[in-house]
């Protein structure tokens, strides 16, 4: 029996590489994304040493909507079916930053990314039959909102703020995309992964996040704990019919309320499709 391949970004680090340490051990072939050649490199030696899997890797910035596009490319061209796609890269950016095509960081990595490499795979990928799609959001995404008209927040920039509306898009996105798929065989859900224990905000002089950063590794959870939502999504046969739905602990539960709002889920739709078509 042919084995399932698994997509995932950011898999070199976090709930990433341990995503992909379970995945490998449930027999998957992996496509692993990442930024850092040489983290993905010492990650596919090392998977390929313990498990019997086919290994494909790309180096990409995912915050570059153009190196986005390429990889989605490179990727429709050396293969015809995959079985799971997990988007999973995201960061938080302090300061106000703009990636290669003047594009807020946050935005475009957290967000657009997902975006972009998803629809470029569903377009063209041959066979994207019992496709499952995976978005890492976060419960970071309740208690705000989404302007589609200023999503890159020009005029008020605030890095946690920033990082909340982009978990939000990540809702957003689920739920339209599993919509406009209702009648195919494609899902789509997203997940929060718990409070986990990373490198969030270690960068910052602010003194605020840097007592957010010290809670965290406080009460956080590990990565591998953080990881199981994402595992359970892509091999758990329970889920293979379910689509749209928010999950934490391996169960779907409800999201907040403005992100049942379809209109604005439509109005994001059509704001990512405007930055990603106009770089």
């Amino acid at each position: 029996m042919k084995k399932k391949v698994c997509l995932i970004t950011g898999a070199t680090s976090g709930i990433g590489l341990e995503t992909s340490i379970g995945l490998a051990k449930k027999n998957f072939d992996l496509i692993l994304i990442s930024r850092s050649e040489d983290k993905l490199n010492k990650l596919s030696s090392n998977l390929s040493l313990n498990f019997n899997i086919n290994i494909k890797t790309y180096k990409c910035n995912l915050s570059s909507i153009n190196e986005t596009k390429k990889l989605a490319w490179n990727i429709v061209k050396d293969f015809t079916k995959i079985d799971v796609v997990i988007n999973n890269v995201g960061a938080i950016f302090m300061s106000n930053q703009l990636n290669s095509e003047g594009i807020e960081m946050t935005l475009a990595l957290n967000h657009l990314s997902y975006f972009t490499l998803t629809n470029i795979l569903l377009d063209n990928i041959e066979n994207t039959g019992n496709m499952r799609i995976i978005n890492v959001s976060s419960n970071a995404h309740r208690r705000t909102s989404i302007d589609a008209g200023n999503l890159e927040m020009h005029d008020c920039y605030n890095g946690w703020l920033a990082y909340k509306k982009s978990k939000l898009a990540n809702i957003y996105f689920t739920y339209y995309l599993s919509n406009i798929l209702k009648d195919s065989t494609v899902t789509v859900n997203c997940l929060h992964p718990g409070l986990v224990n990373s490198n969030f905000a270690n960068n910052t002089e602010q003194f605020h996040y840097k007592i957010a950063a010290s809670l965290v590794k406080l009460f956080g959870i590990s990565n591998l704990e953080g990881a199981q939502t994402s595992i359970y999504l892509a091999s758990n046969d329970l889920v293979s019919n379910i689509t749209g739905k928010y999950f934490y602990k391996c169960r779907p539960i409800k999201s907040s309320v403005i992100s049942l709002d379809q209109d604005i889920a439509k109005k994001l739709w059509g704001a990512s499709e405007s930055l990603i078509n106009n770089v």
